[in-house]
Order: C-alpha cells, then structure tokens, then sequence
C-alpha cells in the first residue's frame, strides 16, 4: 500500500461484440490446438494396448510373419509420430506454427491403423469381421482425442478409410469384403458427422469460459480501481484519510510527520487557486523524493500532509523531516509563475499507551509551535498531549 502508480488513461478491451468474438474464437482455437496436442500424445502412449488386442485375435488364425511385419510397420510409424509429437509439445504448440506437422501425425497414425487391413485381413471371414469392429473402435476413441480440433482427426480417419478399404478390396476381394468396407464407410462417415457437432460444443465451451475468464480480470481491475479511488487524493495522487486510517491499524512502532505549507493561502490569493492546486501536486512529487518506498504519505487535508514513517525512532524521523524541509525550500515548486514554499513539520513517535488521536494531537500541536515561531521549522512533541475526542 504504501507506493504505487495510478494511471488514470483507459482504454477499452474491444470495440464490438463481434470483435469480442472474434478474438476469443482464435484464442479457443489455439487453446484446442494445445489440448489436442496433448490429448493425442495420451492417446498414442496407450496404442500398444490396441496392437495387444489385434494380435491376441489374430494369433493362430493368420500367419506370425504377418503379424509381426504389421506390428513393425505400425511401430515404426507410432514410433517417428510420437517423437515429433513430443518435439512440438516440448515448444509449445502452435496452432499457426505446427497445424502441417500435427495433420501429418494424425494421417500417419491413421496409416498405421489402417494397414492393419492389408497385412491381418483375408485369412479367416469372423476375425476380418473381427478386425473390422477393432477399427470401428479406434475411430471412435480419436474422435474424443482429436475433439478439439477435428480438422485433423478427418485427416487420420480419411487416411485410414482410404487405406483399409483399398486393402479389403486388393486383398480379399470378396463379397464380404465389399460388406465390410460399406459398414466401416458408413461408421466413419456417422462418426465424422456426429463428432463435427461434438466439437463446435467443446470449441464454443473454450470460448466462453476464456471469454468469462477475460470478465473476470476486467471486473477484478475495474474493482481495484475503485478500491484505489477510493483510497487515494484525487488532486495529488497521494493517499487520502480513509487510505491512512487503514494503514494505521496495521502499524505498531511508528512515527509520523504532520507538514503544513506555509502561507498557503497567501499563494492562493496571488496566484489563483488553479495555481495553489498545481502547487500542491507538486509539494507531494516532491515529498515522496525524500520517502523511503515503505513509508506512507496522505493528503490529510487542504494543505496538510502525514507521512507514517514505520519502524522508525523520534531521532531518525527528526533527520527526515529537516531533509524534508530543506529539500523543499531549496528549489521553486512552480516556475511558471515562480512559486517557492516552504513548509513547517511536527514530529511525533507512537508512545506505548497512547492512542491515535493522543499521537496525531501531539504531532499538530509540533506543527503550531513551528508555524507560530515563523515556518520553515521542524518541530517534535515529547511530552503526551492531553486526551482529544476528534481530530
């Protein structure tokens, strides 16, 4: 609380509506990009399960060479997807920077799963009817991975409705095999149709929560702003009596210094009070040049300001307030007109016992002395004033 910069200039997050839209429609789609990302290094680490499953099927119904030309074909292909997948997700995926690569992964996975029909298909009609369901399941579980950016998800089943019917046609040729590529075309047709609408939910779900999420900070900066308003003199910028009494109940071994400008209202009678306001703004830029960044300064009222000095002994906070009085009677405040101040200051340390007012008293009391015995004085109050009821 005790320093801070205010700015005052706004400017709005977005002009319209739709550019609202807009923007948070591509941050949606660089955020689904991530998450697909993820999602489908998740889904690739699981892949050897499903090789498990086909060759548990396939086992003493189709030839081990095959099997194991399959399994090395997929490998290699899972093994290259999963590495460059790893790479981008290293970096940071990027929907601008890495959408060929990833499309190219998906197409490759979908390869992979499809050439499962050339290598296992064709040996015995219930395990291609089998392998065939196997498929239907791969392409329903990437529906899920690929849900949050489903270009590349056509892209992987495409690949793998091209590659597998083309192998149930050139390899077996049959009847049944005609059934099969007609049932997976029609599954991944429904599939694809079904998971199109899936996704436009899930992307309109990320719009919105980063839209609420972009509220939200706006709200919480719009609240901080009043708290701060609140808080703060509008004419110096400085804190404002609510700001003080706050800080005070935080504070237990302190000092304070209460400073008068002298002959105040003679400025403003010569000069005019828009003069006497510049004069002021200025005297509290001034001020905090001699202010340790912990320390506290208010505006307490007109031309009267309290700077809370903690941790900080009679003496020391003596040696601030004489800097502070020559700092500011060396140099003019204002050179347009040419306005040169000085300034009168009472010093008060919190005595075990003694309460705000007592303190705040004791620290006025300084203050009068020093502008009854001509201004431009630092005075201190030792001794505990008299019990006052409001300040």
């Amino acid at each position: 609380m005790p320093t801070r910069t205010r700015t005052f200039a706004g400017s709005r997050a977005v002009s319209t509506n739709e550019t609202m839209t807009e923007s948070d429609l591509s941050i949606a789609r660089a955020a689904g990009f991530s998450e697909c990302a993820i999602a489908l290094r998740r889904a690739l680490t699981t892949t050897p399960v499903g090789w498990l499953l086909a060759v548990w099927f396939c086992w003493g119904r189709v030839p081990s060479d095959a099997i194991f030309l399959w399994l090395g074909t997929a490998a290699t292909i899972w093994a290259g997807s999963l590495l460059v997948l790893q790479q981008l997700i290293v970096k940071g995926p990027k929907l601008a920077l890495h959408r060929k690569r990833f499309r190219w992964i998906a197409a490759l996975d979908g390869l992979g799963w499809g050439s499962l029909a050339w290598f296992l298909v064709g040996y015995d009609p219930v395990l291609d009817a089998i392998l065939m369901a196997l498929l239907c399941g791969v392409t329903s579980i990437n529906a899920q991975v690929y849900g949050t950016y489903v270009s590349a998800y056509y892209g992987q089943i495409g690949i793998l409705w091209g590659v597998s019917v083309l192998g149930l046609m050139l390899v077996t040729g049959s009847q049944s095999a005609i059934d099969y590529a007609a049932g997976l075309s029609v599954f991944i047709a429904l599939t694809a149709y079904y998971t199109r609408a899936i996704s436009q939910r899930l992307m309109e779900g990320i719009r919105l929560q980063h839209a609420n999420a972009s509220l939200a900070a706006q709200l919480r900066s719009a609240l901080q702003k009043v708290e701060l308003d609140a808080a703060t003199d509008a004419l110096t910028g400085q804190w404002n009596r609510r700001a003080l009494d706050d800080f005070l109940k935080h504070q237990k071994t302190f000092s304070i210094l209460m400073l008068d400008i002298d002959f105040f209202k003679k400025i403003n009678d010569e000069f005019g009070h828009l003069v006497g306001d510049d004069v002021l703004r200025a005297f509290a830029q001034r001020l905090r040049e001699f202010l340790r960044s912990g320390d506290f300064c208010a505006r307490y009222g007109g031309e009267e300001f309290v700077v809370v000095l903690p941790e900080t002994t009679l003496p020391t906070a003596r040696e601030v307030a004489e800097r502070i009085r020559t700092g500011v009677a060396e140099l003019p405040l204002l050179n347009k007109p040419k306005v040169q101040v000085t300034v009168s200051i009472g010093v008060a340390t919190m005595a075990q016992g003694q309460s705000i007012n007592e303190l705040f008293a004791a620290a006025d009391a300084a203050v009068y002395r020093a502008k009854n015995a001509g201004g431009d004085q630092v005075r201190m109050h030792m001794d505990m004033p008299l019990q006052v009821h409001a300040l």
